[in-house]
């Protein structure tokens, strides 16, 4: 006949949780990799394009947002000109 004690059912409860968390992180890691091998290229391509405009119009955008300033506003080299 077997006996167990407190301690022998504190050690099997945390090797339980530790195998279930141990199964719950393989899973999250199976699923990561499955989700990664069925991504859409067309999807990459459009995110890839945007961010390369991005890149190129965004000294476009720092000019016209100096242009558009409120007539309270100093010009940023206003020590410069005199």
């Amino acid at each position: 006949m077997l006996h167990f004690t407190a301690a022998d059912g504190l050690v099997l409860t945390m090797l339980g949780v530790m195998l279930l968390s141990f199964g719950i992180v393989a899973m999250l890691l199976n699923s990561i990799r499955r989700s990664m091998r069925c991504r859409d290229l067309v999807v990459e391509e459009l995110i890839e394009e945007v961010a390369l405009e991005a890149r190129s119009g965004n000294s476009v955008a720092v000019n016209v947002t100096e242009v558009s300033s409120q007539p309270w506003e100093k010009d940023g080299d206003w020590w410069r000109s005199k």
